[in-house]
C-alpha cells in the first residue's frame, strides 16, 4: 500500500533521527553502538532500531521538500500530494485494522484508535550496511604472544640509556683521598658532646616529677568521650532491570552508559515529582531505557502517553516500546 510514501519515509530516516508524516505519527530511528561477540570474535558495526510515536503529528518538513523535489513541484502543491496520500493510508488503516510499509514496519489500529507499531528486522533504514559498515574478524591475540609482548616493552623500559644521557665527571683518586681527609679533620674539631649536655641539662629542669605533677594537675583522669553516630538513611537511586515482564514501558531516554542515564534520571525526578522511574537494559546490552511507567495492554500505554505529552511537553519524544 503507497509504496512510494514508504519508500520516501526510509530515504530520510537513513538521514535522519526521526521523520513526521502529517496526521499520522512519526518514526523514529534509535541507534544502537558497535558490539563484539567474543565466543565468535567477531565485532559488529553500530546499528538501529525503529519505533513509532502517534503523537508526532505535527510536520517537520521533510517529506513536503522531498517531494517537492521527487516530483518536481512547489512546496505548497507537494503538501497537497503528501495529504491526499496520507489520507489514503488512514483510510485503508481504519478499514482493514492494519497496514504494512514495505521496508519499515506494519501500523495496526486498535477498536479505540491507537496505532501501535512492529517494525521490519531487516529495514535499511536500521542495517550497518546501508550506512557502508560491515562486520569484522578479530580473533584474540594467544596469551603466549601476549606474553611475549609485554616481555619485549618491559626489556625496552629497563634497558640501559646510551651515554649521550649522562655527563660524566672525572676525578684523580689522589684528590679524592685529600678532600676526604679535610672532611674528616673538620668534623673531629666540632663540639658534639657539649651541645648535647647543656641540651639534656636545660631539659632536665623543666621535667616535673610525678609528685609536683600531681599536685599541680591533680590524679583526675577525663574520661573518652566517643562520638555520636547517626544513621543517615540512603536515598534510593536509579533501579536497573533486565528481565523481559512483557509489559508495554513509557520510554523517556535511551542510552548506551548507565552515566549519561543517570544524569536523564536525575533531571526527570526533579521535572516529574516522581522516583517511581527504572531502567531496563535491552536484550543485546547495548542500550538501556529509561521507563516512567508500565501497563499490561498497549491502548493503556498510548491512553497515558497522550495526556502524559500533554502534561510535560518537554518530553513530547517519549515512546511506547514493549519489553519483550
Amino acid at each position: 500500500m503507497n509504496y512510494r510514501l514508504a519508500e520516501q519515509i526510509t530515504f530520510l530516516l537513513l538521514r535522519h533521527h526521526y521523520v513526521v508524516v502529517p496526521q499520522l505519527g512519526g518514526f523514529i530511528r534509535e541507534v544502537l553502538p558497535a558490539s563484539y561477540n567474543a565466543d565468535k570474535a567477531i565485532a559488529y558495526p553500530p546499528s538501529a532500531e525503529l519505533h513509532f510515536n502517534q503523537e508526532l503529528t505535527h510536520s517537520d518538513g521533510l517529506l513536503e521538500e522531498r517531494y517537492a523535489l521527487l516530483l518536481g513541484l512547489s512546496l505548497r502543491r507537494a503538501r497537497l500530494v503528501l495529504e491526499e496520500e496520507v489520507k489514503q493510508l488512514r483510510h485503508a488503516l481504519i478499514q482493514m485494522g492494519t497496514i504494512e510499509l514495505p521496508g519499515i514496519g506494519t501500523l495496526q489500529m486498535s477498536a479505540s484508535g491507537v496505532v501501535s507499531f512492529v517494525p521490519q528486522p531487516s529495514s535499511p533504514a536500521t542495517l550497518g550496511a546501508s550506512y557502508g559498515y560491515t562486520s569484522l574478524t578479530l580473533p584474540r591475540l594467544a596469551q603466549q604472544q601476549m606474553i611475549e609482548m609485554i616481555e619485549t616493552a618491559e626489556v625496552a623500559r629497563t634497558a640501559p640509556r646510551e651515554k649521550g644521557d649522562y655527563i660524566l665527571l672525572r676525578f684523580s683518586k689522589r684528590a679524592l683521598g685529600y678532600a676526604a681527609a679535610v672532611a674528616f679533620v673538620a668534623l673531629s674539631l666540632i663540639p658534639w658532646g657539649r651541645g648535647a649536655e647543656s641540651e639534656r641539662s636545660y631539659q632536665a629542669g623543666f621535667t616535673p616529677t610525678s609528685y609536683s605533677a600531681e599536685q599541680l594537675f591533680g590524679t583526675a583522669t577525663l574520661e573518652e568521650k566517643k562520638p555520636e553516630v547517626v544513621d543517615i538513611p540512603q536515598e534510593q537511586g536509579l533501579q536497573y532491570c533486565s528481565e523481559q515482564d512483557n509489559r508495554y514501558h513509557i520510554i523517556i531516554a535511551t542510552e548506551p552508559t548507565k552515566e549519561r542515564l543517570e544524569s536523564y534520571y536525575k533531571q526527570a525526578v526533579s521535572e516529574l515529582g516522581t522516583k517511581d522511574i527504572q531502567a531496563y537494559c535491552s536484550r543485546t546490552g547495548k542500550v538501556i531505557r529509561l521507563s516512567v511507567a508500565s501497563f499490561d495492554s498497549s491502548d493503556a500505554a498510548y491512553t497515558f502517553l497522550n495526556s502524559f505529552v500533554k502534561e510535560h511537553p518537554s518530553y513530547s519524544t517519549a515512546w511506547v516500546f514493549r519489553n519483550n
